[in-house]
C-alpha cells in the first residue's frame, strides 16, 4: 500500500483549496489490529504550522468538525506566510496518534520568493524525510500498543521505508527532518560506516517549523521532537566513496536536554547516505551567513516590549496520564474543561510552561507562530496540591538561551522536566482551536482510553487580558518567572 500522503507545495500569497475525500471504510469497520477507542474512521486534516482560519484548522471535535466515511471537508489555506517546512496529519479527537502512525500525515511545504534567492541546494538536491519508529508482526503486519504509555517501535522507518539508504554525490544537500512519531525524540548526527577515516560532513541548520534562521546554525548534533521539523544543509563534499549513517543518541522516553542513550533507545542508526564518487554538475549552491526572511528578523526579545506574561504548566495527578493546565490547576480536554487561554487578537503574550512532569514535552499551538525566549531550571518545588495537581516553582536558576539552531520561528517547543520554557508571539489568527503536546500519545490520552487528554482549548478572540502581567523586556520577564 500507499504510505503517507503526497507532498503538497503552496507558495506565498497564493490561497489555495484543498479537499479531504474520507474513503475509509464505513464506521463499525476495524482498520487495524489496534486498541483504538473506536472504529469511527472519521478524520479531519490539520496544516500543522499554517496560519489558516480557525474553520480551516482542523481541530479536533468538539472544537472542530470531524467528517465520516463518506463525507469531505474543504480547508482554505491562504499563504500568506513566509517559507517553512510545514507538515500535515489527520487530528482526530483521541485518536491522531493512530491515524498518523497508519499514515495520515504527509509534507505540505510554503515557499516564497526570498527563499529561491538565499542560494541554497534545491531540485534533485532538496529532500524531505519524514521520520517514524514502527513495530511490526510476525506476519509483517504493522503492530502498535500504548501500553508504556507512550509507544516506542523497534524500528526505524523513513518515508514509509524501514532502515532506508539514499545515494548522494560529493555536494551540498538541503534535507528537511520532519519527527512524525507518537513518541520518540531524535538526536540526530553522521557516523561513518565506511571508506577512509574523515571527520563529519557539515551540518548547518537553516530553518525550523515556520521558517528560516536569520542565522544558519551549525550543529553536530540536532534534537528533533515530535512535530518539529528542520532544514538542514549537509556538505558532502571531500566526502565521496564514503558511507554515513544518520545516527540517534536520544533516550526513550525523553526528559532531560542533555540525556544521552548511545543505543538510541533501540534505534541507533534511521538512514545510510553512500556517497558517489563524483558529481554531474559543479556545486554553486551556498549557505549564506544571513538568511533574511518576513518572520526572523526582529529578536525574540524584541516582542517582550508589548507582551503580557501567561502561566501555564504541565504535570501528573495520576501517573503515566499527563495534563496540561493554567497557573493554578491541571485540566483536561472537553466540554467540563472549558478554555483558560484565550489571548486577544493581534495581542502579545509570552507563556510560561512549568513542567513539573517527569517527561520533556514538545508542545504545540495552532494559529500561531512563535519565538523561543529560553528556560529557566527548577531546582525545587512545592508539593503537589491533592486536588489541582498545581506545583509551585520554589527554587529557580540562571536563565538558559535557546540553542542557535532554536531561534528562527516555531510553533513546537520542547519543554523538558524541571524547567519553565518560555516562548511569545503576536496571536494574529482568531477563533478556536487547541494547545497540546505533540507526543501523540500524549494528546490523545491513550493511556487513559481518551479519558485524560493532554491538550487543551485555545481560544483566540476580543477578550481583553488585564489580568495578566505586562512583561515589558527581558529584565522584567526574569523577575516575573521568579514570583509564584
Amino acid at each position: 500500500m500507499d504510505f503517507l500522503g503526497p507532498t503538497i507545495v503552496t507558495r506565498e500569497n497564493r490561497p489555495v483549496d484543498v479537499k479531504v475525500i474520507n474513503a475509509l471504510p464505513a464506521a463499525g469497520t476495524q482498520i487495524f489490529p489496534f486498541d483504538q477507542p473506536n472504529n469511527d474512521n472519521r478524520l479531519t486534516l490539520h496544516r500543522h504550522g499554517g496560519l489558516q482560519r480557525a474553520e480551516s484548522d482542523g481541530a479536533p471535535a468538539p472544537i472542530g468538525v470531524e467528517v465520516p466515511p463518506g463525507g469531505s471537508q474543504t480547508q482554505h489555506y491562504p499563504n500568506n506566510q513566509a517559507a517553512a517546512p510545514l507538515w500535515y496529519h489527520d487530528h482526530i479527537d483521541a485518536q491522531t496518534s493512530y491515524h498518523a502512525y497508519e499514515g495520515l500525515a504527509g509534507f505540505i511545504p510554503n515557499t516564497d520568493r526570498r527563499e529561491r534567492q538565499f542560494g541554497l541546494p534545491t531540485g534533485a538536491f532538496a529532500k524531505a524525510y519524514v521520520l517514524q519508529d514502527k513495530s511490526f508482526n510476525a506476519d509483517k503486519t504493522l503492530c502498535y500498543s500504548h501500553a508504556d504509555p507512550e509507544f516506542f517501535g523497534d524500528l526505524p522507518v523513513v518515508n514509509g521505508i524501514v532502515a532506508p539508504k539514499q545515494t548522494v554525490e560529493p555536494r551540498r544537500y538541503t534535507f528537511t527532518f520532519i519527527n512524525g512519531s507518537d513518541s520518540r525524540f531524535y538526536r540526530l548526527s553522521l557516523r561513518q560506516t565506511s571508506g577512509s577515516t574523515a571527520s563529519a560532513p557539515k551540518m548547518t541548520v537553516v530553518a525550523g517549523d515556520s521558517g528560516y534562521l536569520l542565522h544558519p546554525a551549525v550543529v553536530t548534533e540536532l534534537l528533533v521532537a515530535p512535530g518539529e521539523r528542520y532544514k538542514v544543509v549537509i556538505d558532502f563534499t571531500g566526502h565521496r566513496s564514503q558511507n554515513w549513517v544518520l545516527a540517534n543518541n536520544a533516550p526513550a522516553p525523553f526528559g532531560a536536554l542533555d540525556g544521552v542513550d548511545p543505543t538510541g533507545a533501540g534505534i541507533p542508526q534511521l538512514m545510510r547516505f553512500d556517497v558517489g564518487p563524483s558529481t554531474r554538475w559543479p556545486d554553486r549552491s551556498r549557505v549564506p551567513r544571513t538568511l533574511p526572511e518576513t518572520n526572523n528578523q526582529l529578536p525574540p526579545a524584541a516582542l517582550l516590549a508589548k507582551a503580557r506574561l501567561r502561566t501555564v504548566q504541565a504535570g501528573e495527578v495520576i501517573p503515566g496520564a499527563p495534563q496540561l493546565g493554567d497557573k493554578v490547576q491541571l485540566l483536561n480536554y472537553g466540554p467540563a474543561d472549558t478554555a483558560t487561554e484565550t489571548p486577544q487578537l493581534n495581542s502579545t503574550e509570552a507563556w510560561a510552561m512549568r513542567n513539573h512532569s517527569p517527561d520533556a514535552h514538545p508542545i504545540h499551538l495552532h494559529l500561531v507562530e512563535m519565538r523561543l525566549i529560553g528556560r529557566w531550571p527548577v531546582t525545587k518545588w512545592s508539593d503537589p496540591d491533592p486536588d489541582t495537581g498545581n506545583q509551585i516553582p520554589l527554587e529557580i536558576g540562571q536563565f538558559v538561551p535557546p540553542a542557535p539552531y532554536e531561534s528562527g520561528p516555531k510553533e513546537t517547543f520542547v519543554s523538558p522536566p524541571d524547567f519553565i520554557t518560555v516562548w511569545t508571539s503576536k496571536f494574529t489568527v482568531g477563533g478556536s482551536s487547541v494547545w497540546h503536546c505533540h507526543i501523540m500519545s500524549h494528546e490523545d490520552g491513550a493511556s487513559t482510553g481518551g479519558a485524560i487528554e493532554m491538550m487543551r482549548p485555545l481560544v483566540i478572540g476580543n477578550k481583553p487580558q488585564t489580568q495578566l502581567p505586562l512583561v515589558h523586556d527581558q529584565v522584567q520577564l526574569d523577575e516575573l518567572i521568579r514570583r509564584p
